[in-house]
């Protein structure tokens, strides 16, 4: 599948269930003290986004996402906006 291309399963490991291996083998950070590097997204020097990752322990698959109260603030949409690059 190439890069740009939307996927024709629209699934996600946020469901529970992996949409690759379709185990129910799912693991996820959400609601868990966030820490180190790969939980935290620099939108700028002094904005930061806090991310949940979701783990397939079956297949190794995973997937990241905004947190909850992260994609709520539109402060944070707005400087992931103008700091990110746009696909």
């Amino acid at each position: 599948m190439g890069m740009g291309k939307k996927m024709g399963n629209t699934q996600t490991l946020k469901s529970g269930t992996c949409p690759r291996c379709g185990a129910n083998e799912v693991y996820t950070t959400h609601g868990s003290l966030k820490r180190g590097e790969r939980m935290i997204l620099a939108v700028s020097s002094w904005k930061r986004i806090f991310l949940d990752t979701y783990i397939c322990s079956s297949c190794g698959h995973f997937e990241e996402y905004i947190s909850d109260d992260d994609m709520k603030d539109p402060k944070m949409i707005e400087g992931i906006k103008k700091e990110l690059r746009k696909v």
